[in-house]
């Protein structure tokens, strides 16, 4: 804090001032929604992120995601696909004068797939408003965290007031695959020479879907691809074939014993000990076969494994490897083969301090909003935090908005807690970062 005291707002007004945003915040959502993020696919919801920081009198800049510049990084996650001349959306609020404390809002553009798209009561990018929920894919994660953001800094500008310290807005790419983007924004930070230099913030939030809890953990993640080959044949003599599918199966099986000695309770990490099952290894994507009457030539499993903070995820990977190892040996026969790869998440499980100065005070703060205190939340998950937490010293955690069905059909994001994040969000700025009048 520097010598000058900074400013302060009162919080009703905050929060009044929020609640006249509510159309505000919907709005921009259901357009933010409509911009289809898929993977590879993230350029028209940064351009849309750039023209609504515009709005709030803010000019971005443009990270570029160049995978030769990350790779040699610990952090990298081998690449699912090419970079495509796709960028981060970084704008930063530069005050007049610094009397507070800074603060780094970060939160990912793209979105997962949608699955059929006519199981969806509706389109899952028309972003519809109904019965105090706003539908569709990434509305909940995690551009409803976004626009919490947002809306937190247009209410101190409604009031005629602006943060009093840098306060920085960051939209960034593959967070749900590999997590390169928030890595390549960091690796710019570092070498920055101007305002935008990752020594200058004070606090990092990430407005994920955490149902307004703040994150204390998060698990290992990594994807795992696993190809087997076997025998192809005719189907009526199938016997003399080795259907790859088959063998997959038995894969499956085996790494799920090593999931259910995992979530045993004696072998779970601290953090864990209540959760009803922490770690989960899933069979995101099978593939095998090109015609119904021959037996498959190859069968590819795409694999999403974890593993608990404490555990490096090149050891998971050397059990999990061994144990496929294992399988091929009990059913070797000279047509069939494993191959072993790796794409997406490579990401290291970690735990949070949430006894810091900044995240006790939006502890403080969401209490002042919803009347209770937020939640401590050990994720089952990966998020973007893990960069934050093992490549600089600044305090972060998630925190954001309830929703539902995110990364399944129906997805969607209560309006009320849209509001109450972007309240609390608000009354973070003007506690940590103080206020000044607005420049006109």
């Amino acid at each position: 804090m520097n010598e000058v005291q900074a400013q302060k707002l009162s919080p009703q007004d905050i929060e009044t001032a929020v609640d006249r945003l509510e159309h505000y915040m919907t709005d921009t959502l259901s357009r933010f929604v409509q911009c289809r993020s898929l993977l590879g696919e993230e350029i028209p919801a940064a351009e849309f992120l750039e023209a609504e920081l515009a709005a709030l009198g803010l000019q971005s800049e443009r990270i570029a995601l160049r995978t030769e510049d990350i790779e040699g990084l610990p952090l990298y996650s081998p690449a699912c696909c090419p970079d495509g001349g796709r960028f981060n959306v970084l704008a930063c609020h530069e005050p007049t004068r610094s009397t507070g404390r800074s603060v780094l809002f970060n939160g990912h553009l793209d979105v997962v797939p949608t699955g059929p798209e006519h199981l969806w009561a509706e389109s899952p990018f028309k972003g519809s408003l109904h019965d105090g929920w706003l539908f569709g894919r990434g509305a909940g994660d995690m551009k409803a965290g976004i626009v919490c953001s947002l809306a937190a800094f247009k209410a101190l500008q409604d009031l005629g007031m602006q943060p009093a310290a840098l306060v920085g807005f960051n939209g960034v790419l593959e967070e749900e695959n590999t997590g390169n983007g928030t890595l390549a924004t960091i690796s710019a930070l570092k070498s920055a020479l101007g305002v935008a230099k990752l020594s200058s913030f004070d606090a990092v939030l990430i407005p994920e879907p955490t149902q307004e809890g703040l994150m204390s953990a998060q698990v290992g993640v990594f994807w795992m691809y696993v190809d087997i080959i076997g025998k192809p044949a005719h189907a009526s003599l199938m016997t003399t074939g080795i259907n790859p599918v088959d063998l997959g199966v038995r894969v499956v099986d085996a790494i799920k014993q090593i999931e259910h000695e995992w979530n045993l309770p004696e072998n779970r990490h601290p953090a864990y000990r209540d959760h009803a099952h922490p770690i989960n290894f899933n069979l995101g994507q099978i593939h095998a076969g090109d015609w119904n009457s021959s037996v498959p030539s190859v069968c590819t499993l795409g694999l999403r494994l974890s593993c608990y903070p404490d555990m490096p995820v090149e050891t998971a990977k050397a059990r999990i490897e061994a144990c496929i190892r294992q399988v091929e040996q009990e059913v070797a026969q000279p047509d069939t083969q494993f191959i072993i790869r790796y794409e997406g998440f490579h990401a290291p499980g970690c735990e949070y301090d949430l006894d810091v100065p900044a995240l006790r005070l939006l502890a403080d703060m969401h209490r002042h909003v919803a009347g209770e205190a937020p939640e401590s939340i050990a994720l089952t998950g990966t998020t973007d935090g893990r960069h934050f937490h093992f490549m600089t010293d600044v305090p972060v955690t998630c925190y954001g908005p309830v929703s539902r069905n995110y990364h399944g059909f129906n997805e969607s994001v209560s309006v009320q807690s849209m509001l109450r994040v972007a309240k609390t969000f608000a009354l973070f700025l003007n506690e940590w970062c103080g206020v000044e009048p607005k420049r006109s």
